[in-house]
């Protein structure tokens, strides 16, 4: 690798988007990684403060990080030293000021290395310097050198680069990430080395290839990649790094020396190398196929032979190349007599050569031979003393006692024994559920920690005990009762080495145990599930070996109803597997050291256990993880193939009686093609499922039963088909059974006897019209046949009922025409019977009105008013028989014109009726009037009624009258003077009846009776014996107007005594409407309009009332009255508002969260709503409504209820505006969506679905299973990223407030990453790879930077042709096959595009030459200041980063510039606009694309008669 060369840095960035961050991105965007361009984006640009001091800066003046371990030197010392001893603290601060004062350049120089030579070193050589650094060196890992621990100060260090001058030089630099796969380290040049001028050594490529730094060579400070032999960290002894780096510097020029070398060996000829010989050879095979195996196999060794001739000729090419430079002067005893690393620095530098015919080749150092040994023993130096020797090692060793070697041999086998253990159960032939794996393993878990806490550990300790058992006093005294003494034994260290020993070995087993079951989990989890549907599910295991899955569940409906569900849920499947990992690894914990109980002489104040691995060691976390990813991998398939049963959600919740009954309920609109078309379709479905709901199905990790879902499912299917298959046979069934009725009817009609001629007739009326009556009901059969063909077809075998009723139906109507044919063979033999009777019976009829004439003619004679009752009963009669007589008559010519005969001429009765009807009008009348005079004198007075009496003397005295007129016509004077008799009594009686009308008056009361007693000086109290004729004679006609004056009164009192009793009647009965209000156990009430307005109706009939004149008799009742319905009025508005407000609040305050948080409002709340159900449960006993609502102390709870709810309320309002306050954009939700979301608070997924009136274009959220947030969405399908997750804790108005800032956060760093993918990116393809409005944004800045450098550059006819080139790469890019997403953001970015390409142009047709000129300020244009603005004209409004989706822009025209220029220049003034002009012009759609522009959000309000200042103020807008 090169050694990394740093950029050449500058004092200040020209990039107009930040120099540091664009350098990062840019040099990532070469190195092609998108996982590096995300980690170097992450390490922007360091600003220098104290935690990034230079390495050089003298450590007395600064010390910040002090406390950081990874900022300190490392010292060998305890952190509590004892008094005299140099605290840990000072020797960290000294090292830290050696550390400091060394120069890494001078200490490399002293290890013998030639700066001069590496500078001219190609940029291979660097290339091999990391393969060759020794890490023995290190004496930390990554991790302890850069701690991923936010808010730490970074590591500092210094890192060799390459000067301009080509020298080699180590510069600060500080640290800021590391990757431990490649040893690689991201670092950034600091300041004071940043100001240097550096220029790369090579043309450096992408890490992990080591060029990294090349291509940020342009942009200052720059983080890049080196490899850890190039950087010396600050805490790191600079010493030890110089040799470390000098080492790794030899070995690389060591490295090349021997290669040369041996290349070329290689190259040497063969030929002329004289080969083994035959003795040799043989002699060979002798020794080497020594054994019987060997020989008897026949071994084929010319492959070896050769191989032994090439290595030996090699052996004489070497020795020939070793003594050609030992004749050329140069040989070994020069190199023999300098060191390695001046030979390999002479090797490096190439100044020696072998030969002038030679190449230019250095030979490696000769290997030192070694002298042959005197002896086969080593030799000891006169000066070792090895009697001293050997009794220092007996004093420290433990293994001076056979008892120790002993006990350790049998404990290290028990430890062995463990190790081999498993705390997991990694065995598996059969799937099984959930709880039995579970069990399983917890069985084996069990198992091994019963073992080491009852025999491991018994073992152990008896091990102990019995091998020092007799050992007695000394070192390894099992009963020493001194603590001191035992704190120096060797029986101490000994029993450490035994906890050593099962520490390690719990290790041991924990990590075997974790890798066995997590290599086990893997393995189960290692197929490749493809759920394509129910029935087509592709398995590619990886595991051949393995039969069937691990676990087994089964396929249920879900308990809640609605959908499917696993018994065992997926994310149970993943909690409890995780729950077993963690429960085996605790089980290790809590094991008593065996210390204690082996030395039970010694007082031990606390249990001692043994330390063991930990849930949150760095091991079991990666297990751990390790084990989850994979079952979130495999458990995945089990979601995919749950939604595949989403399908038949809608067949498992539907009512198959319901369904079917609604499908039937279509009657006459029911048509076969359409039921036919159903039950094919359901039948269809039915073979689908049978085919394709499998009973069990392989999902990788998990096996699933879907036997009862699929049982439950195909039998709901076929009983739908089934039943629907009924309803087929039942309408043919109605149909040929309603056809049978009529049929049956028709065939009684025909077989009706006729008794008469006129029956006789109808009949065969009837059978002539019989044809066409069966024709419609024979059509009704036929339109039966196709529903029996359908049933058919599809296999319905009719019930046997349906089959005769069917087979009936067919036949009715050959046998009702043959029963017609009979009935028309007896109706001619009836005809003739019927003629004869009739001639008979004419007759008779003659000489019958002979006899009624001779009647009527001597009833004329009656002229006797005498006997007027007894001539009206003749008269009646043969009145009655004179009616019957014509009726007769008229049935005779009925007959006769049936039969055919001329009709006999009748019309002399109907002159008889003519004569008589006077006759019969006056008796009848007369009689009439005699009876009702008498009556209406002599009978009681109580039985008259003025209006009977008045409408009978009319209608006498109008037929007296008429009569007299006819009679004196007809000659008949007796009659007339009879009539005119009678006329003038009934005249004479007509002065009668207004006292009988106003005597009579139903209105009248006693006190009438008293007031006319008094006016007329006479008692007048009408009894039971008062009758009309008494009241004639006490002269009571002469006093007719004052007696009809108080009639009058009476009848106006009686019409408000009648509405009175009218209204009591009514509101007597009425009652409230007490309905059950969902699941709270109470009541509400429900009062009809009507009663509301008949209530007021009869209060202001009250009202009318109480100013009548005739009102007195009933002032206490209307009084009453008024009072009673005004407070049911009164108790029923306060019921009413009352009612409204506590179905708004009653739901509020079921939620707990809403009563912790306004526990005030919630006892007041409570206080009413105790009230209600009492009010409301005594409603229930008693609706009655005067009772329930005619109480004032009903009216004063309700008033005083409506009160404390108004204070509920405003308090209510006040939380919500407090909430509002805190996080704005809650102004934008009704208070019903407000508290719906505040009242779910435990809930963050509750927020959903009113995010988009919170948000521009937020539809939803990306809530993990955690709930942590990741992403947004929006509702074109658009996601974007968070920058960072966060976790929705606290309020809803606080995490919102979150959510609004890592929006805009997140779509900034979008759009800063974009910025830089940009120039490396093709743009066809770069507008596809980011969100909508971060491709919009990015490009307009570049477009605004580019018209700006084209006019700068005099170029900018070049770039219009440019945007017209870019602009049809876009439209070829729509030309092909894009997602909707993407087709949604080229249309946008097309018509920013076309407006840009025509402001270019107009650019070039006005010549502009300076950027400040009007006609480009005048335009929108977009930049980036460490941050992103929009300028136009004098104006500059920063970017607002609301999130706007994937959204389409308006057409720009100069009319919408104008605008734009307008509206920007009040932004920036803090002012408002006012776009004017007609409606549908596109001013709001105008200003909402302009607020897209600035990403910021835009609200809009329609105008009305409500939207008063009052309610804008309460919504602020953006």
């Amino acid at each position: 690798m090169p050694l990394i060369s740093t950029p050449h840095l500058q004092s200040k960035p020209k990039a107009r988007f930040g120099g540091a961050l664009h350098g990062a991105l840019q040099h990532v965007e070469a190195l092609g990684d998108p996982q590096q361009a995300k980690q170097v984006q992450q390490h922007q640009p360091v600003q220098e403060d104290a935690s990034t001091t230079s390495i050089g800066t003298p450590v007395d003046e600064v010390d910040n990080g002090a406390s950081y371990p990874h900022l300190l030197p490392k010292v060998m010392v305890p952190f509590s030293t004892k008094p005299g001893e140099t605290p840990r603290k000072v020797q960290i601060q000294r090292k830290r000021r050696l550390y400091a004062c060394q120069d890494i350049h001078q200490l490399v120089s002293q290890q013998g290395l030639n700066f001069e030579q590496l500078s001219r070193q190609p940029p291979e050589y660097w290339d091999h310097i990391e393969v060759f650094d020794d890490t023995d060196h290190e004496s930390r890992n990554p991790e302890q050198w850069v701690p991923r621990i936010p808010g730490i100060p970074k590591s500092q260090g210094k890192v060799a680069v390459r000067c301009q001058d080509g020298s080699i030089s180590w510069m600060d630099a500080l640290v800021l990430d590391f990757d431990s796969t490649g040893n690689r380290y991201l670092v950034q040049l600091q300041s004071g080395a940043a100001s240097r001028s550096i220029t790369p050594t090579a043309n450096t490529a992408a890490y992990p290839s080591s060029r990294t730094a090349g291509a940020a060579a342009s942009t200052p400070s720059a983080p890049f990649w080196i490899p850890r032999v190039q950087l010396c960290f600050a805490a790191e002894d600079p010493a030890l790094y110089a040799k470390r780096f000098a080492a790794a510097c030899v070995a690389v020029s060591a490295a090349d020396v021997q290669l040369a070398h041996e290349l070329c060996i290689d190259s040497m000829p063969i030929d002329d190398v004289p080969q083994l010989t035959t003795e040799q050879v043989n002699r060979v095979l002798t020794f080497a196929m020594n054994s019987k195996k060997l020989k008897d196999r026949l071994m084929d060794t010319s492959t070896l032979i050769n191989e032994a001739n090439l290595e030996h000729a090699r052996a004489m090419n070497k020795a020939t190349l070793q003594a050609l430079a030992a004749a050329a002067g140069t040989g070994n005893a020069a190199q023999g007599e300098s060191s390695a690393a001046e030979g390999y620095a002479a090797a490096a530098a190439g100044a020696s050569v072998v030969g002038v015919q030679l190449l230019p080749l250095v030979l490696p150092p000769a290997e030192p031979v070694k002298p042959v040994p005197a002896k086969g023993t080593v030799e000891v130096p006169a000066t070792y003393d090895f009697r001293e020797q050997l009794s220092e090692f007996s004093f420290r060793t433990l293994l001076t006692k056979p008892e120790v070697i002993h006990a350790l041999s049998k404990i290290r086998l028990e430890s062995s024994k463990v190790i081999k253990m498993s705390l997991f159960n990694t065995f598996s032939s059969k799937s099984v559920r959930l709880e039995e794996f579970e069990q399983l393993q917890t069985a084996a878990t069990d198992s091994v920690a019963n073992h080491l806490r009852d025999n491991w550990s018994a073992s152990t300790k008896n091990i102990i005990k019995s091998a020092f058992k007799d050992v007695g006093k000394g070192w390894y005294n099992l009963a020493e009762t001194s603590f001191e003494t035992y704190r120096f034994s060797k029986l101490r260290r000994f029993l450490g080495l035994v906890r050593f020993s099962m520490e390690d070995t719990l290790r041991f087993l924990a990590e075997g145990s974790m890798r066995k079951f997590v290599t086990f989990m893997q393995g189960c989890c290692s197929d490749v599930v493809d759920v394509a549907s129910t029935s087509k599910v592709t398995v590619d295991s990886k595991d051949l070996s393995r039969k069937a899955p691990l676990l087994l569940t089964e396929l249920v409906v879900a308990p809640e109803g609605g959908g499917f569900a696993y018994s065992t849920p997926v994310e149970t499947i993943h909690s409890k597997i995780i729950a077993v990992f963690d429960r085996a690894i605790s089980k290790l914990q809590g094991l008593n050291q065996l210390e204690p109980g082996i030395m039970d002489q010694l007082f031990w104040p606390s249990a001692l256990l043994l330390n063991s691995v930990h849930l949150q060691e760095e091991v079991t976390v990666r297990a751990r993880d390790a084990l989850s990813g994979c079952l979130l991998a495999s458990l995945q398939p089990l979601r995919s193939y749950l939604g595949q049963y989403s399908t038949y959600n809608g067949l498992l919740n539907v009512d198959v009686e319901s369904y079917v009954q609604r499908f039937a309920a279509q009657g006459v609109d029911l048509s076969l093609a359409d039921i036919s078309k159903e039950v094919a379709n359901q039948i269809a479905e039915l073979s689908y499922m049978e085919e394709n709901l499998l009973p069990t199905v392989n999902l990788g990790l998990v096996q699933v039963n879907c036997v009862k879902v699929r049982d439950t499912l195909l039998r709901k299917k076929e009983k739908l088909v089934g039943m629907l298959k009924a309803v087929v046979a039942r309408v043919p069934r109605a149909m040929v059974s309603l056809t049978s009725a009529k049929f049956s009817e028709l065939e009684r009609q025909v077989k009706a006897k006729a008794v008469s001629i006129e029956e006789v007739d109808a009949q065969r009326k009837f059978i002539a019209e019989l044809p066409a009556k069966m024709a419609s009901l024979v059509a009704e059969v036929e339109a039966a046949k196709p529903w029996y063909n359908a049933l058919e077809a599809m296999r319905y075998l009719l019930p046997d009922e349906d089959a005769k009723e069917k087979l009936v139906g067919i036949s009715w109507q050959n046998k009702l025409m043959g029963a017609a044919e009979r009935s028309l063979e007896g109706l001619s033999s009836d005809e003739t019977k019927y003629a004869d009777e009739m001639v008979a019976q004419q007759e008779d009829f003659v000489s019958k009105v002979n006899n009624m004439a001779t009647a009527l003619t001597a009833a004329q004679q009656h002229s006797n008013l005498a006997k007027v009752d007894i001539v009206a009963g003749i008269v009646s009669s043969l009145d009655q028989q004179l009616k019957a007589t014509q009726k007769e008559a008229e049935q005779l010519n009925a007959r006769e014109g049936l039969l055919g005969k001329p009709m006999t001429d009748y019309r002399n009765i109907k002159q008889l009726a003519d004569q008589f009807d006077p006759f019969i009008q006056f008796w009848t009348a007369t009689a009439t009037w005699k009876n009702n005079h008498k009556s209406w004198l002599t009978d009681t007075f109580e039985k008259l009624d003025g209006e009977t009496v008045e409408k009978d003397v009319s209608t006498a005295y109008k037929v007296l009258y008429k009569m007299g007129k006819a009679f004196a016509s007809r000659g008949l004077d007796q009659m007339a003077a009879n009539a005119e008799t009678v006329r003038l009594e009934v005249e004479q009686f007509k002065t009668i009846v207004p006292l009988v009308q106003a005597m009579r008056n139903p209105g009248m009361r006693p006190r009438h009776w008293d007031q006319l007693s008094a006016d007329l000086g006479s008692d007048l109290h009408p009894d039971s014996s008062y009758t009309l004729d008494k009241a004639l004679k006490q002269g009571l006609l002469a006093h007719l107007d004052t007696i009809t004056k108080v009639a009058d009164v009476a009848s106006k009192e009686y019409s408000i005594e009648q509405a009175l009793d009218k209204l009591q009647r009514e509101w007597e009965g009425a009652e409230l409407g007490v309905l059950e209000y969902r699941d709270t156990g109470t009541y509400v009430i429900k009062v009809e309009e009507a009663m509301s307005q008949q209530i007021d109706d009869h209060i202001v009939m009250l009202q009318s009332m109480a100013f009548s004149p005739y009102k007195k008799p009933f002032e206490d009742r209307l009084a009453k009255w008024d009072t009673t319905l005004n407070l049911v009025s009164e108790a029923l508005d306060q019921w009413l508002a009352l009612h409204r407000t506590w179905m708004y609040l009653e739901p509020i305050f079921s939620s707990e969260d809403i009563m912790q948080q306004l526990p005030l409002e919630g006892k007041r709340f409570a206080t009413v709503d105790r009230s209600w159900r009492k009010t409301l449960d005594a409603a229930k006993r008693n609706p009655n409504l005067l009772k329930m609502c005619g109480s004032r102390k009903l009216l004063d709870q309700l008033t005083e209820s409506n009160k404390l709810l108004d204070s509920v309320q405003k308090g209510l309002a006040d939380y919500l505006e407090t909430k509002r306050l805190a996080f704005a954009r809650f102004f934008f939700l009704s208070n019903d969506e407000l508290l719906q979301i505040l009242s779910q608070t435990k809930n963050p997924l509750a927020v959903q679905p009113h995010l988009r009136k919170c948000f521009e274009a937020i539809a939803s959220l990306d809530f993990s299973a955690n709930l942590e947030i990741t992403a947004m969405n929006s509702a074109e399908k658009e996601k974007v990223a968070f920058d960072k997750p966060m976790m929705p804790c606290g309020n809803i108005e606080v995490w919102l407030g979150e959510v609004e800032r890592r929006m805009k956060a997140s779509i900034r760093t979008q759009i800063v990453a974009a910025m830089h993918a940009y120039v490396h990116r093709p743009r066809p393809a770069w507008v596809r790879e980011w969100p909508a409005m971060v491709v919009l944004a990015v490009s307009q800045i570049f477009w605004a930077r580019s018209v700006e450098e084209a006019v700068a550059a005099n170029h900018i006819q070049g770039f219009l042709d440019r945007s017209v080139s870019d602009l049809m790469e876009l439209t070829d890019l729509v030309q092909g096959e894009l997602t909707d997403a993407e087709r949604l953001t080229l249309g946008a970015l097309i018509t920013l595009d076309v407006h840009a390409r025509d402001v270019i142009q107009e650019l070039v047709d006005a010549g502009l030459q300076k950027t400040t000129d009007f006609e480009w300020v005048s335009r929108l244009r977009y930049y980036w200041r460490d941050d992103v603005f929009v300028d136009m004209a004098q104006a500059s409004i920063s970017y607002g980063y609301e999130y706007l989706g994937n959204s389409p822009r308006l057409v720009i025209t100069p009319l919408t510039d104008r605008c734009y220029m307008t509206l920007m220049s009040a932004l920036h003034l803090n002012l408002g606009g006012a776009p004017a002009g007609p409606a549908g012009t596109g001013k709001t759609e105008t200003t909402k694309d302009l607020a897209k522009a600035l990403a910021k959000q835009c609200v809009v309000f329609n105008c009305s008669d409500g939207l008063d200042y009052i309610a804008m103020v309460s919504k602020p807008c953006s």
